[in-house]
């Protein structure tokens, strides 16, 4: 089982859209094996953009319960409580097929103040690494998307991790950026989570048209080749598969860029798993 966490200091880099599709790929891997188990989607940003879409998006209402649950994953992590079954509810992704990606029932107002809580409470990094205990065994991925700082909350997901993807949206800062979130993965392998590896860095929103982003990748590639998976591309079809509360999967026809995209990237998310 690994627990996947999704890291960069910087928001709009399509955290929350890999996460998302990112589960409902390999839900689908798992709902294809003999025995195969659930995949868990653990949204730590107070946004709850990866929880909105999985639950229909902005076009439906599904997404409110989810949100506004009493009790829940906020509330349960922030009272250093282990994770329980009735919190964990099935989201609607994939669309296209009946074994859903699992998801906690969450509440906005409580993500708010978690990191304060986090810090008020014994061996802060720990909580959820303790909060998931029970389930370390019952999924065959667990995904946690994170928000775009280096505070409590990607912290506690790091420590709670086994892998690490990151990110990065190829522009003329991400080269530093990159850099600085790989000390953080090297400090928390060191210091509280030694078997936690970086399993690969995902060039997103990337467009080919752009000499900008060509030379970054370029850069990337002669520093971080071994590390790199798919490129995933500024596709509109990406958007309105989020918007609409869909995963890419479900939303485009298989011979899409976009559909094309996502399956590369689980495909190689797989590979390096030892999955394939």
């Amino acid at each position: 089982m690994a627990i996947i966490s999704l890291i960069n200091r910087k928001g709009g880099v399509g955290k929350s859209t890999i996460s998302l599709n990112l589960a409902a790929g390999l839900a689908t891997h798992e709902a294809r094996k003999p025995g195969g188990k659930s995949v868990l989607l653990i949204d730590m940003d107070d946004q709850l953009s990866a929880t909105i879409t999985a639950m229909g998006g902005g076009f439906g209402q599904d997404f409110q319960r989810a949100i506004t649950a009493q009790p829940n994953f906020a509330q349960a992590l922030a009272e250093g409580s282990v994770a329980s079954e009735s919190l964990i509810i099935d989201s609607l992704v994939p669309r296209s097929r009946e074994e859903k990606v699992k998801t906690f029932l969450t509440n906005k107002a409580s993500m708010e103040g978690l990191e304060a809580a986090l810090k008020a409470q014994t061996d802060p990094a720990f909580q959820l690494t303790y909060f998931l205990e029970p389930f370390r065994n019952e999924y065959a991925h667990i995904i946690i998307d994170n928000p775009p700082s280096a505070g409590m909350l990607p912290l506690n997901s790091l420590v709670a991790s086994s892998h690490v993807l990151i990110p990065i949206e190829p522009d003329g800062l991400s080269l530093i950026g990159l850099a600085d979130i790989l000390r953080m993965v090297e400090s928390v392998r060191s210091t509280t989570n030694p078997g936690l590896s970086v399993l690969g860095i995902i060039p997103s929103r990337f467009r080919i048209v752009r000499r900008q982003s060509r030379d970054v990748i370029e850069s990337m590639e002669r520093m971080y080749g071994h590390l790199l998976l798919p490129y995933i591309k500024d596709l509109a079809d990406i958007s309105a598969a989020t918007t609409a509360g869909y995963d890419v999967f479900s939303y485009c026809p298989e011979k899409s860029q976009a559909y094309r995209c996502f399956s590369n990237l689980v495909d190689a998310v797989l590979g390096k798993l030892g999955q394939v």
